[in-house]
């Protein structure tokens, strides 16, 4: 009778280690990937595609240990940033931790990179008796952060420190000659254009981003969306910002179609005010409803 017993327990033994090598093991990441559509495409509420459509794919990553991995391909147009090939990547690596249901954190490194995008022999400087550049310098538009997260439940925030030269190529001679000196060029005042270029080629280095958002759900299909963010630049004031973004998201056939309403208050508008090549202009930071299809994967 103890024999039958013990072959019985070592059968069951058996049995169960087969059921649990047959089981599929437990993931310890996920992968999150989406792919959009969208009648405009902005960046802290100016157009980067020059109030025409763009395209994003995104992809995150996310390991059990609290390791976050950030990839994003978007569309741009030269008119933004001059030369480029129409693509702009983010990067990003990072940690979060803390209670998913309460407060949670998180910290990190993120990178845009604009290839080929690049400003050559912009002025810094102008000697106003002859109207000739005292100097030139070349600026590429790449910008590194560093990354800081907190949220509770439905609220969002992020704030991130520029580490690089420039914030998006902003430094004196992309922003005072492609904003003031043209005016001056036209026969037009030149008082901005000198205040602008006052003291020399200086930097965006240390620039101060922050924005808050919330995703609430309203029902099993629906989604209100809505973000606040402020910009501090570093020796341009007249860049300093405030972006908004309201909207709602409708999920369907495994498909998000949304709308919002997103835009841009500079200090100062002009430096939203972008020329193309036949030297028409249009306002980058303009408030629009943009219209939006998605796909996740």
């Amino acid at each position: 009778m103890n024999k039958l017993i013990v072959l019985a327990a070592l059968a069951g033994a058996i049995h169960t280690g087969q059921a649990h090598a047959n089981e599929p093991a437990i993931q310890s990441y996920s992968l999150d990937v989406e792919a959009k559509l969208l009648t405009d495409r902005k960046n802290r509420g100016v157009s980067d595609t020059y109030n025409r459509p763009g395209a994003e794919l995104t992809m995150e990553a996310v390991h059990e240990s609290g390791v976050v991995g950030y990839l994003q391909l978007g569309t741009v147009r030269k008119e933004i940033f001059p030369d480029t090939n129409g693509l702009q990547v983010t990067g990003a690596l990072g940690y979060r931790w803390g209670n998913p249901d309460g407060w949670h954190f998180g910290a990190g490194v993120a990178q845009e990179w604009f290839p080929g995008a690049k400003a050559n022999d912009a002025p810094t400087g102008i000697d106003w008796t002859t109207g000739e550049p005292t100097g030139v310098t070349n600026t590429k538009f790449d910008t590194s952060y560093g990354v800081f997260e907190f949220a509770y439940g439905a609220i969002e925030a992020r704030y991130l420190y520029v580490f690089s030269d420039e914030l998006r190529g902003n430094n004196t001679a992309t922003i005072c000659g492609m904003t003031y000196l043209p005016a001056v060029l036209a026969g037009g005042d030149p008082g901005k254009a000198i205040a602008c270029y006052d003291g020399g080629l200086k930097h965006s280095r240390g620039s101060h981003l922050l924005d808050v958002g919330i995703k609430h759900k309203l029902d099993g299909r629906n989604k209100l969306v809505a973000h606040i963010g402020f910009q501090k630049m570093r020796h341009f004031r007249d860049a300093d910002l405030v972006d908004y973004k309201l909207g709602i998201v409708h999920t369907r056939w495994g498909l998000d179609f949304g709308a919002e309403l997103a835009g841009a208050v500079l200090r100062n508008r002009e430096l939203a005010v972008v020329p193309d090549s036949a030297g028409n202009t249009r306002k980058v930071d303009r408030a629009a409803l943009i219209l939006s299809l998605a796909r996740r994967f």
